[in-house]
């Protein structure tokens, strides 16, 4: 299965992990990072101990709110400094995270990249 790990500003990425799961039911196998009150460093921090605690799992999608945030630099300098496979995902929305969900154990890891980005371009309109 592919973790997740979903980080943004504030509670948007708790928000959007509980409207998902209030419309598909609860879901196992992620974390939620709010950068309130931590720094680039401490944002690092967070995704080294999320990963390192979740050894038996080899892949990680990691969800930022958007590209050239605080959030950013920790999450280039992760997937740069792991020894997982780490997929990164930049302005997600609502549409992405159920397909995410809904697909993790039925897809590989790209074919599941390309659909949630595709799903969340569909989502705007």
């Amino acid at each position: 299965m592919i973790y997740g790990i979903f980080a943004g500003h504030d509670d948007f990425p708790n928000a959007i992990v509980k409207s998902c799961e209030s419309i598909i039911g609860n879901q196992g196998n992620y974390s939620v990072i709010s950068n309130r009150d931590l720094s680039n460093e401490d944002i690092y921090k967070n995704f080294e101990n999320i990963i390192k605690s979740h050894q038996d799992h080899k892949e990680f999608f990691l969800f930022v709110d958007f590209y050239g945030s605080s959030i950013s630099l920790p999450a280039f300098r992760i997937k740069q400094n792991s020894n997982k496979t780490i997929k990164l995902i930049f302005g997600y929305n609502l549409p992405m995270v159920i397909d995410f969900f809904l697909h993790r154990n039925k897809m590989e890891s790209e074919q599941l990249f390309e659909k949630i980005i595709e799903i969340g371009r569909k989502g705007i309109r």
